[in-house]
């Protein structure tokens, strides 16, 4: 295997800064407030220096989700959860879900923009991001239910309850951390067998 020369190294390391950058400001002002000539001036180069990374601020925003998705930890604690009864398992992905939303909080910020954006572009790297997400929850809800720690009912409801509240909070910069174990509680009173 071929060691990078100096200039690639260089190529790699200008091409994580342009990521970061534009993982930063699409977060903070959404996707369609960012031009290239913005994400230029902040990486102090010239707009067409970027068109050498990437082919177009689609394909930057591609390279952004892929870089810093959070589904790998997401998986991870889904996957850690699964073996656990109802109610720690839950108690374990709210747990799971709060520290990753903390530590991926400007690639969660922009998910939940594009989420709401009608940029049709994204919006599929989004969409399979939380169909990936969601199916391995209700997946983890339906063996619940079959094995009696849950009363039958539609999962996806509880997920989105779940997820949707941390998010919001999330967003709103709100302490979520000290209101898990509250929205534990309150969805398992709904649905404990």
């Amino acid at each position: 295997m071929k060691q990078p020369t100096q200039r690639d190294l260089q190529a790699e390391s200008r091409r994580t800064q342009l990521l970061d950058i534009a993982l930063a400001l699409f977060a903070e002002r959404g996707v369609e407030n960012v031009s290239i000539k913005d994400l230029a001036a902040e990486a102090d180069i010239a707009p067409g220096l970027i068109y050498h990374y990437f082919a177009s601020k689609d394909d930057l925003l591609a390279a952004v989700f892929q870089r810093y998705s959070p589904l790998p930890e997401f998986e991870a604690v889904i996957e850690q959860m699964s073996d656990l009864p109802a109610r720690e398992g839950l108690q374990h992905f709210a747990n799971g879900m709060a520290a990753i939303m903390g530590q991926k909080r400007a690639v969660i910020r922009l998910l939940a923009r594009e989420l709401l954006s009608p940029r049709a572009s994204s919006l599929a790297v989004v969409v399979s991001f939380r169909a990936t997400v969601v199916a391995r929850l209700q997946d983890t809800f339906q063996r619940w239910i079959a094995a009696g720690e849950l009363k039958p009912h539609e999962p996806l409801v509880t997920v989105h309850m779940l997820v949707s509240s941390l998010l919001i909070l999330l967003l709103l910069e709100q302490p979520f951390e000290l209101l898990i174990p509250q929205f534990v509680a309150t969805i398992m009173d709904g649905i404990q067998a």
